[in-house]
């Protein structure tokens, strides 16, 4: 009977692998919470450069989940830009957080070099998201960095990858978003912002 049992579930997890090893739609879910006025803006630029194992080389590619015999199995975005596109949305949102708004063509640039952007486990998985931020002044002297991560944990048991990819990248980018308005709401970003 255990050996039905085992050969059942291992048949159905296969048969979800197989399913769900579509495309994911990853989105950055807008914050809720009321957002100050904004007392500054700047302009913001994100550059895609994870490793080109780890999406760089395939930018649809955000992670590889496994079957029962560890084996892995590549999971992609429908959208080759998912990576800089949904970071600009999470910093967005975080720098409206602390009352800075974005707009274009402003003499302070934030860069936000994306360093990795990647889910991968096997029982449990992880998707961690990680930012190398950079104030710049026009002359791209940089004024301010840190590095900000974002990530969420979970396990892949009955769900298709695809949505659950979606799901821990959503939960990802809102930890990154809040992470990222942290540092965005400190006295030194404060102060090279408004040099």
């Amino acid at each position: 009977m255990p050996h039905r049992q085992n050969l059942v579930l291992g048949t159905v997890a296969v048969l979800l692998l197989v399913a769900g090893c579509g495309t994911t739609s990853i989105k950055y879910k807008s914050s809720a919470v009321a957002a100050p006025a904004s007392t500054a803006s700047l302009s913001l630029k994100v550059v895609d450069q994870r490793p080109a194992d780890a999406g760089g080389q395939d930018k649809t590619r955000v992670g590889s989940v496994r079957g029962s015999y560890g084996i892995p199995s590549g999971v992609n975005d429908s959208n080759a830009e998912v990576a800089p596109q949904s970071v600009t949305d999470a910093t967005t949102d975080a720098l409206k957080q602390a009352g800075v708004g974005v707009q274009s063509g402003r003499p302070m640039t934030l860069v936000a070099t994306v360093t990795q952007y990647w889910m991968d486990g096997m029982m449990g998985y992880k998707a961690t998201i990680a930012v190398q931020y950079a104030l710049q002044d026009g002359a791209g002297k940089t004024l301010w960095s840190a590095e900000v991560k974002g990530g969420a944990g979970g396990t892949n048991l009955f769900r298709s990858p695809t949505s659950f990819t979606q799901d821990m990248f959503e939960n990802a980018l809102t930890d990154l978003a809040n992470r990222a308005a942290e540092q965005f709401n400190t006295a030194a970003f404060k102060k090279a912002l408004a040099a």
